[in-house]
């Protein structure tokens, strides 16, 4: 074999070199991370019927569901009281809790609400909006005061 052959071209390129060692090494362990934080992770939280979070989480199903005598049952007795129902519609919504502020008597849950529409050639689209739920204790239990405009089961009495 003569000096030409073993600095050709061909024949580096069938060696490997440390740095795509290295770099194929580490691409190897973040996906190894990745598959098992995915694999691992728990599935969705479900947060105490008695809490605000839960109350929430419990209240905002009710209405995905379509179920508005289970949705009255957590709000203020007000609200329920002078509910005029209306339909919230089928959009498939989800919620992310953000923050979480207790107080005595009142509560205020902050979340991300995600709403998936359309499907069109490249998929369906999602929109997301921040928005607040505030609750107060009413006999001990938490109620809903107000709730974002996705989830809202009452119309709003226009005073004359």
């Amino acid at each position: 074999m003569n000096e030409v052959d073993a600095a050709s071209p061909r024949s580096q390129s069938r060696r490997w070199s440390p740095v795509m060692l290295g770099l194929i090494a580490v691409v190897v362990v973040v996906v190894a991370v990745a598959l098992v934080a995915i694999f691992t992770r728990d599935g969705d939280s479900v947060y105490p019927a008695d809490s605000p979070e839960g109350v929430v989480q419990r209240y905002a199903q009710a209405v995905v569901d379509g179920d508005s005598a289970a949705a009255l049952a957590y709000l203020v007795p007000e609200s329920a009281e002078e509910c005029e129902r209306w339909d919230t519609g089928a959009a498939d919504y989800r919620i992310t809790l953000l923050r979480s502020t207790e107080r005595d008597t009142t509560a205020r849950v902050e979340v991300i609400v995600s709403e998936v529409v359309g499907g069109g050639p490249f998929g369906p689209d999602e929109y997301q909006n921040q928005e607040v739920f505030d609750l107060e204790r009413v006999d001990g239990d938490w109620k809903l005061v107000t709730t974002p405009w996705q989830f809202r089961i009452c119309a709003e009495k226009v005073q004359p």
